[in-house]
């Protein structure tokens, strides 16, 4: 009996830091150590340290984890939105960009196993992020994952009115508005290359045979979304 009592805990794979992050950011305690290790390992770690696994497999489970809690949260937050509305949110929030800023909010990088080179990764830390979650929910089942990602990630962290701002497709907005109202709408953008001020693109929206929008930018898809919010603004 005091020998059981006294018996040393076995060593952990995890660092003693990253197991007080997984507690304090997350709010979970780890179970199966391998995944959570294989959540921070990238693929050029995977390949210098001759290791079998990287977290590939983890980040696929993850999106698509946090893509149906995300959906999920949105429904219960805007009850009166319409779909397309909350399609765009949501793509906005699971986007890799936001998921990369998500991932640096809470300090994940530091933890993270890849190779330091001249080479940049961009998506490493939202991949990895992706890739914990799917870790927590192998590990610890759906609805401990759910309560992690809720209170640990999309409430203290989420501001869904910046992210549409900042994000806004105006051009799906206006779609999505002539589309309801049975209307089609053309986009008709020309390149200007005798342009001297860097924006060589110019876009006219066409409604019912009339211009509604007009905008211009350094690319084609600048340029339509100027003249999307053009038009939306005259709406």
């Amino acid at each position: 009996m005091i020998k059981f009592l006294f018996k040393k805990k076995k060593s952990s794979k995890l660092s003693i830091d990253f197991e007080t992050f997984l507690n304090t950011k997350l709010g979970i305690k780890p179970l199966n150590e391998d995944l959570y290790l294989e959540a921070i390992t990238h693929s050029s770690y995977k390949n210098i340290q001759n290791q079998s696994f990287d977290n590939e497999r983890l980040e696929f489970l993850g999106d698509a984890f946090i893509s149906l809690i995300v959906a999920k949260y949105l429904f219960k937050l805007y009850p009166k939105k319409q779909e397309g509305y909350l399609t765009q949110l949501r793509a906005k929030i699971v986007s890799r960009d936001h998921l990369n800023k998500l991932g640096s909010s809470i300090g994940l990088e530091e933890f993270i196993l890849y190779q330091k080179s001249a080479n940049s990764y961009k998506s490493l830390v939202g991949n990895a992020f992706e890739a914990l979650y799917g870790a927590i929910f192998l590990d610890l089942g759906f609805e401990r994952a759910q309560i992690s990602f809720e209170k640990f990630i999309l409430i203290p962290h989420l501001d869904i009115d910046k992210i549409f701002l900042e994000n806004r497709d105006y051009k799906s907005e206006l779609l999505i508005y002539f589309q309801k109202k049975g209307i089609k709408i053309s986009f008709e953008t020309l390149k200007d290359e005798e342009c001297n001020d860097g924006l060589q693109f110019m876009c006219n929206i066409i409604a019912n045979g009339e211009k509604i929008g007009l905008g211009k930018g350094s690319s084609k898809k600048i340029a339509e979304q100027s003249a999307s919010k053009n038009a939306l603004s005259k709406i």
